[in-house]
């Protein structure tokens, strides 16, 4: 086979050897950006479950509240009614 016979393909398979390569090492590095990216979520995640268990701490409970609002609403037409006692009398 001749030299310049010869240089085409092995040109080609440097070339796709390179491509190679290149693809490989950019398919690491989009790995490791997307493993940084769910470290960081993962981080985000326990930031935001820590921040609603703060929050959560000395506050009333939903249940609690209901109970709280059912009071107050007791207390209201107790208080209407006596008004209206008032007024009549």
């Amino acid at each position: 086979m001749a030299p310049e016979q010869a240089f085409l393909p092995v040109w080609m398979s440097f070339l796709v050897g390179l491509v190679l390569f290149f693809t490989r090492k950019w398919m690491a590095d989009v790995a490791r950006a997307i493993e940084s990216l769910e470290d960081r979520l993962r981080a985000l995640e326990k930031a935001q479950a820590d921040c609603r268990l703060e929050l959560a701490k000395g506050y009333p409970t939903r249940p609690e509240l209901e109970r709280l609002a059912e009071r107050l609403e007791n207390h209201a037409t107790r208080l209407t009614i006596l008004e209206e006692r008032d007024l009549a009398a």
